[in-house]
């Protein structure tokens, strides 16, 4: 409900502001992370990546004229306890030595009832497919009201057999849910 609501004040915000086209925003690396939630033997786990770069326009105004290119580090994977990390790191899942990152690059933005349906190219583990993931723009209660500073929730799911990672079939589900909260500042 809380994030709704903050959803709406920016919505409303920006509705109000007027800004004229897209807005380069840069990333608060230290605030933004990538969750990732798997299936490990019938059991929920998270695990988390850092995000290392982030090149974002934004048009509050028209969400279909924003764009979202963002690396993450897969070296920086986290899953579960040390041995799952070990793990997801070697060769069976993300083979993080010689595949350092992973890279989203939006191709269409579209507005929905939530924020906005961003599609786009993953590449992760060499791989490449297109991904549809949902995205909202928020604003934290205490940050700057002239949009200035905005957080980024994206959410989805893929499928880890389709970028190749197959490891552990038996212990490991197929689908892998993602959410992202990228931190922005406005250049």
């Amino acid at each position: 409900m809380t994030r709704m609501l903050i959803s709406l004040m920016v919505f409303l915000w920006t509705v109000s502001a007027g800004w004229a086209g897209p807005v380069p925003y840069s990333l608060d690396i230290k605030a933004s992370k990538v969750a990732f939630f798997y299936s490990l033997g019938g059991r929920k786990i998270e695990g988390s990546f850092q995000v290392s770069q982030a090149m974002t326009m934004v048009d509050l105004q028209d969400v279909r004229r924003s764009t979202l290119d963002v690396t993450i580090a897969t070296k920086s994977v986290r899953a579960g306890d040390a041995l799952v990390t070990i793990a997801m790191r070697g060769d069976d899942l993300l083979a993080t030595k010689q595949y350092p990152s992973a890279h989203f690059v939006s191709s269409r933005v579209v507005p929905n009832a939530n924020g906005a349906r961003v599609t786009g190219d993953l590449t992760l583990k060499g791989v490449t497919r297109p991904v549809t993931l949902d995205a909202v723009f928020q604003r934290r209660a205490d940050a700057p009201t002239d949009n200035s500073e905005l957080i980024l929730q994206v959410t989805g799911a893929v499928s880890r057999k389709a970028f190749d990672i197959s490891g552990y079939p038996d212990l490991v589900g197929d689908i892998i849910t993602l959410n992202f909260q990228v931190h922005l500042n406005r250049e």
